[in-house]
């Protein structure tokens, strides 16, 4: 895919002039007249550089620049200027201009200037290495930042946050770019399962152990030997089984059930949970030791609440009208900022796939968006209303339409039925006849 390249300057040939000079080298442009148009042209879709004039209607050059790097800090900017106005530039680099061009700039000049922003960017950022982690909000360039140093390193990982926030994909993330990437990559949600089974689920077991192993059984340890083993939902983990885990962390001694013989395995641990760990800790819930010994490096989600300010990006990227396809229209990105999203990215993939779908092909709107005034898109929240009420009142409201239906109002939320039914159990939003 061509690096696309957004010329903002409000004298027609000029931008024209930049337009085709670009495109003779292969870059997909985009031209607007101001930096509000830029500012529109961002939001709706991905640019590699920004080339801009600096004195321009409605918004200039540099509040244009001020604006980018509080928005997009990853994307340079290259300031285009007169000679009259080069006093104006110290200002403009010192906001975060990567360049500045005088007019009438030679095509060389303007071609080695837009070459050296695309290579700024790629070496300052980790961004490339990990296009599945989408955003440039301070909180998930500081994500990149940390998954970038997790994967060098082979230590355990501790991965925390909401339900739906991405954390099996901040693993995988971490996985593909260690050292260790060739190996195996062993996935288990510790919720899933009968806890009386974890010994032969995890250790493995011999034929005739006990009533019904008719054969032998690798377990997850020796799955992930030579490679990576993601823990996900630790809180469902029983107390038993993590000192047994912890034993694992400590000398790398796996015995399978019914065999006299102990292995070495080499692995390295993921794990993630979307409670406080702390306060498991507290609540008895989980071994403190435990803690410590995954708790190698860390790595927090934030809710997509909190970073709504990327809610375009993910638009695009879960739509796939990043390379130009017709995309959200400004209102419906609007609508989209303003809920809740208990069940956070996970649930938000599901609404812009199925707001596509509604849509048919044509520019998404607020028309084809299901969203519930529950979920707080069509107003904000009333005064007083806590986030709390608002994530059981978008539970309760998905249960209703589900008609009770857990497995179902599950999938809806974008999240799983365990999660669903403790979540239920902490809002203190059980319903009586739920089946």
């Amino acid at each position: 895919m061509p690096d696309r390249i957004l010329v903002v300057e409000d004298e027609p040939v000029s931008r024209r002039y930049l337009e085709l000079l670009l495109e003779e080298e292969g870059f997909e442009t985009t031209g607007v007249a101001d930096g509000i148009e830029a500012l529109v042209a961002l939001e709706s879709g991905c640019f590699d550089v920004v080339l801009s004039d600096l004195l321009m209607p409605r918004m200039d050059g540099i509040e244009l620049v001020a604006r980018v790097r509080q928005r997009w800090p990853s994307l340079p900017v290259i300031i285009v200027t007169g000679d009259s106005e080069v006093s104006r530039v110290v200002e403009a680099v010192q906001l975060g201009a990567v360049n500045y061009l005088v007019k009438p700039a030679p095509p060389a000049v303007v071609r080695s200037a837009v070459s050296k922003a695309l290579s700024l960017r790629a070496s300052a950022s980790p961004d490339a290495r990990f296009p599945e982690i989408v955003g440039n909000s301070p909180a998930i360039v500081q994500v990149r930042h940390r998954v970038a140093l997790a994967a060098r390193a082979h230590v355990p990982v501790l991965i925390t946050g909401e339900t739906g926030t991405g954390k099996e994909l901040v693993a995988r993330a971490i996985h593909r770019a260690s050292p260790l990437a060739a190996g195996p990559l062993v996935a288990h949600n510790c919720a899933v399962g009968p806890r009386d089974l974890f010994e032969s689920q995890f250790f493995g077991h011999r034929k005739g152990a006990f009533t019904g192993a008719d054969r032998d059984h690798m377990g997850l340890f020796q799955q992930a030997n030579g490679g990576v083993l993601f823990l996900d939902e630790l809180e469902a983990l029983a107390l038993e089984a993590q000192a047994k885990l912890l034993r694992v962390l400590d000398d790398g001694e796996v015995r399978p059930v019914g065999s006299q013989a102990s292995q070495q395995v080499s692995i390295r641990f993921l794990a993630a949970t979307n409670r406080d760990p702390l306060e498991m800790i507290r609540a008895g819930s989980l071994r403190e030791d435990l803690y410590y010994r995954l708790r190698g490096f860390e790595i927090h989600l934030p809710p997509l609440r909190e970073r709504t300010q990327d809610i375009a990006l993910l638009a695009m990227h879960f739509d796939g009208s990043g390379s130009g396809a017709v995309g959200f229209s400004a209102d419906a990105i609007e609508a989209l900022a303003r809920c809740a999203w208990p069940g956070n990215v996970r649930e938000f993939k599901n609404a812009v796939i199925s707001a596509k779908t509604a849509a048919a092909g044509a520019k998404i709107g607020v028309a084809h968006l299901s969203l519930e005034p529950s979920s707080g898109s069509a107003e904000p929240a009333a005064p007083g209303i806590t986030l709390r009420e608002l994530e059981r009142g978008r539970i309760l409201e998905a249960l209703r339409e589900c008609e009770g239906n857990r497995t179902h109002a599950a999938r809806q939320l974008g999240i799983n039925r365990s999660t669903l039914r403790r979540k239920l159990q902490e809002l203190e939003a059980e319903p009586t006849d739920a089946p």
